[in-house]
């Protein structure tokens, strides 16, 4: 039996207009596993507000019906540590999600501040950095292009969690290929957002305990590569396949299992839910 009723497992994305309307890469896409014997449905937002609001109206509808739901977003939860005292003079990640949601403007449209944000942040550190990355227009001299150009600003590049997969890219990096730092600048707000939403109905793992009807986590999209490669469909965007077989991974867990997983890892930079834990996900048979 499962730990959750429901498993929805989003890609987010950093766009900064409405990805097209025919689905593509790189944008959002959230699968919704309700049942271990049944395949997930995998839809298309392109926009984070648009996926905000389908999160909400999920969530309120199995709170309704006494179902309980784990949420998995693909971004970190957490920066390296000393980044949250350094902004808000604790080490709560919770106090940093809520200076990001104050400091952040994310339009219906996808229009949004990142880079203007970053740039405010590295100036309340010595040196130059931590953020990095941005179009040529946007740089200035307290955002540099290049990661190369940053200097003494004193804190780590990765998390602990991020020094366990060499693949995952730094949450510094906002631009380009693999830009998860963009993606957490727009992401933690929209997380912050469900939190003051739902209040003691939801918790966040690692840093509370599992047990609220709704538990969101961080999770790896590639963490299961060499399965969503053999499970992938024919014509299949790889975004959405990565969702898919995830949330049907994480579906199929015995309970006991899944919420110890989700206990595991660092209270203030957050942790991936499963790593370590691969060969059991990928033990779970994936429907076709």
């Amino acid at each position: 039996m499962s730990a959750f009723d429901t498993i929805a497992i989003v890609d987010w994305s950093a766009r900064s207009a409405p990805s097209p309307a025919k689905p593509t890469k790189d944008a959002i896409f959230i699968a919704v596993s309700r049942a271990p014997e049944r395949a997930p449905e995998v839809r298309y937002h392109r926009t984070r507000q648009d996926a905000t609001e389908a999160l909400i109206a999920l969530m309120e509808e199995e709170l309704r019906l006494g179902r309980r739901v784990l949420a998995g977003f693909d971004f970190p939860f957490g920066y390296p540590i000393g980044f949250a005292r350094a902004v808000t003079g604790s080490d709560d990640p919770f106090a940093l999600w809520a200076d990001l949601a104050a400091r952040i403007s994310d339009h219906p449209d996808n229009a949004n501040n990142r880079f203007a944000v970053a740039h405010d942040l590295n100036r309340l550190f010595s040196g130059l950095g931590p953020f990095w990355g941005c179009p040529p227009a946007a740089a200035t001299p307290d955002l540099p292009e290049r990661g190369s150009l940053r200097h003494g600003h004193g804190l780590p590049d990765r998390r602990a969690v991020e020094r366990r997969l060499p693949r995952a890219q730094s949450c510094w990096k906002l631009y380009t290929t693999g830009s998860v730092g963009s993606q957490v600048l727009l992401g933690l707000p929209r997380l912050h957002q469900l939190r003051m939403r739902f209040g003691s109905a939801l918790s966040v793992s690692p840093f509370q305990a599992p047990d609220a009807p709704i538990v969101l986590a961080e999770i790896y999209p590639s963490l299961l590569a060499d399965l969503v490669t053999a499970e992938r469909r024919a014509g299949e965007i790889l975004d959405a396949a990565q969702v898919r077989v995830l949330a049907e991974a994480f579906h199929r867990l015995p309970a006991a299992k899944l919420t110890a997983m989700l206990q595991e890892g660092d209270r203030e930079e957050g942790w991936i839910v499963g790593l370590g834990h691969e060969a059991e996900l990928k033990g779970a048979p994936c429907l076709s």
